[in-house]
C-alpha cells in the first residue's frame, strides 16, 4: 500500500528494467537486508540485491535467522568475482540473487554502474561526523551520496525502522521536485508499507515502513551487464560454453550439507545427534529454471562478458590437447564448468581454489602437507624436470578433461611422448602458458 497524504494507493510505484535484472543497493543493511529482500519479491520483478556491510549477515552464518520455518531458503552459489558471498531462491518464479560484500558502504558504491532500487536505513553511512556536539544527520546532507549512482526513473527507499522523534532530521525535505545535485531531482512518492510475505524478518516485525522518493538523473552512468557479469560466472561464459551447461545443475557450495546427508542423520537418530541446520534445498536452482536462463543467455549474447580464450588445439593419439596462452586465473570459470581435473602447484592450487572453491573437487594434491606425495621429488620445469611429468598427471586426473600449466621442457615433443599411446580416462588436457614460446 502506498499512502500519499491521506489517499490510499493499492500499489507501490518502483520500476521495472528490460532485459535485465533490477540492481537494488542497501548499503549497511546487516540484519535488515531481509526488509529489502521481502520488499523485492513483493514487487515480483527479476532482481540482484546487493548489500554492502562491514559486518554482513551472511545467511550461511546465521543459520536459524535466514531459513523460513526450519527450511534452508537461502542457497549459496559461486562468489562474485573480487569480494563477497552469493545466494539465491530456487522458489521464486523470477531472477532474483542476494550479495553480501563485506565493503565500505561507500566504496561499494563505486562498482556499481548505476542503480534501480536504492534501499537506505542508516543515512549516518553517507554523512561525515563533523565534529560539532550538536551535529545531527539529515536528508539533505545525505542525499547527493545516497541517490547518485540511481537512474533516472529510479526510486530512494527510507526505510523508517530507525526513524524516531531523536531523529527526525532524517525526513526533513523540500515538497514537490527538489534538487540534491547537479541534474539529480527527488520527489517524494509517499509513505509505503508492506506486508511480509516471504522470510521472517529479525525481531518478529510483520511489515516494512518507508519513504518512497522518485528519481530524475540526467548525468551519464555505466553499463549494468558490466556488474552484473561479475556476480554470476555463467555471464561470463561464451554461448557455446552455456550450451555444454544445459540438462545440468550447479553444484551445491562445496562446503554446506546436502539433503540427503540432512535426511540420513533426521532419520538415524540412534546413531546422529539431531542437525543444528534447516533442512537443506536441493539446489539453489530448478532445472527448468536454469536451461530457460541459459537460453535466454545464449539468444542474447550482448549481455554477455565472456572471457577470451587464444588457444590452439591439437590432436594427438586419441587426446585433445588445448594449449591457452594466458593466465590460469581469468578461466577458473570455465574450468569449473566444465568439471576440470586440476593438477597444479600447491600455490597456484591455493590460489585458484580461493577464486573458485568448486575446482576443489577433481583437484589433484600434488603437493600435500602431512601425507605422502603422489609424485616424489616433484620438479615442475627445466632440464631437470621430473621424467615423464605429463604421463604422472593424466595418471593422477580426476575427471575426463585435465588442467595443468606449462612443466617440464614445454615442448610438444613431450606431449607427444605422453599422449601418442595413451589410452586413459583423460579425452582433454589443457595446458595454459605464458611464454609465447612454449609448445611451439
Amino acid at each position: 500500500m502506498l499512502w500519499k497524504g491521506n489517499e490510499l494507493f493499492c500499489n507501490i510505484p518502483l520500476p521495472t528494467a528490460k532485459g535485465r535484472p533490477l540492481i537494488v543497493s542497501h548499503p549497511g543493511a546487516h540484519m535488515n537486508y531481509l526488509a529489502s529482500w521481502n520488499v523485492m519479491v513483493d514487487h515480483g520483478e527479476p532482481f540482484v540485491l546487493v548489500c554492502d556491510d562491514l559486518g554482513p549477515a551472511y545467511p550461511d552464518g546465521w543459520w536459524a535467522q535466514h531459513s523460513n520455518y526450519g527450511m534452508e531458503y537461502f542457497a549459496r552459489l559461486q562468489n562474485p568475482q573480487g569480494v563477497g558471498q552469493a545466494y539465491r531462491n530456487p522458489n521464486l518464479p523470477f531472477q532474483n540473487l542476494l550479495v553480501h560484500r563485506e565493503l565500505d558502504a561507500n566504496k561499494g558504491m563505486e562498482d556499481f554502474p548505476l542503480i534501480d532500487i536504492m534501499y537506505v536505513d542508516f543515512i549516518e553511512i553517507f554523512l561525515a561526523y563533523n565534529g560539532e556536539v550538536e551535529w545531527r544527520p539529515n536528508f539533505m546532507a545525505a542525499a547527493p551520496k545516497m541517490v547518485e549512482k540511481v537512474r533516472d526513473g529510479g526510486v530512494l527507499i527510507i526505510d523508517r525502522k530507525n526513524v524516531h522523534e531523536d531523529y527526525d532530521q532524517w525526513l526533513e525535505f523540500p515538497q514537490g521536485e527538489f534538487e540534491v545535485s547537479p541534474g539529480i531531482t527527488l520527489e517524494h512518492v509517499g509513505k509505503a508499507e508492506w506486508l511480509i510475505l516471504e522470510v521472517p524478518l529479525n525481531g518478529g516485525k510483520h511489515e516494512v515502513e518507508a519513504e518512497v522518493f522518485k528519481v530524475s538523473n540526467s548525468n551519464p552512468l555505466g553499463n549494468p551487464d558490466d556488474f552484473l557479469m561479475t556476480l554470476m560466472k555463467e555471464r561470463r561464459l561464451a554461448p557455446e560454453d552455456l550450451e555444454e551447461l544445459k540438462g545440468t545443475l550447479p553444484a551445491r557450495w562445496p562446503e554446506h550439507p546436502s539433503n540427503e546427508e540432512y535426511y540420513e542423520r533426521v532419520s538415524q537418530p540412534e546413531l546422529f545427534d539431531r542437525p543444528d541446520y534447516p533442512e537443506p534445498l536441493q539446489n539453489a536452482w530448478k532445472s527448468e529454471q536454469y536451461d530457460e536462463w541459459l537460453q535466454w543467455l545464449i539468444d542474447n549474447p550482448e549481455h554477455l562478458r565472456p572471457v577470451e580464450r587464444n588457444e590452439r588445439i591439437v590432436q594427438i593419439g586419441n587426446t585433445k590437447v588445448r594449449l591457452i596462452h594466458g593466465d590460469i586465473l581469468e578461466h577458473l570459470d570455465w574450468l569449473s564448468a566444465n568439471h576440470a581435473s586440476l593438477a597444479v602447484r600447491r600455490n597456484l592450487q591455493d590460489l585458484c581454489i580461493d577464486e573458485n572453491h568448486f575446482l576443489a573437487k577433481n583437484t589433484v594434491k600434488l603437493q600435500p602437507l602431512w601425507i605422502r606425495k603422489p609424485i616424489a621429488n616433484l620438479i615442475w620445469s627445466g632440464p631437470d624436470a621430473t621424467p615423464n611429468l605429463t604421463s604422472e598427471l593424466l595418471r593422477l586426473s580426476k575427471s575426463r578433461i585435465l588442467a595443468t600449466v606449462s612443466h617440464g621442457q614445454a615442448t610438444l615433443q613431450e606431449l607427444e611422448d605422453a599422449l601418442a599411446d595413451y589410452d586413459g580416462k583423460v579425452t582433454e588436457l589443457v595446458v595454459f602458458h605464458l611464454d609465447e614460446g612454449d609448445y611451439e
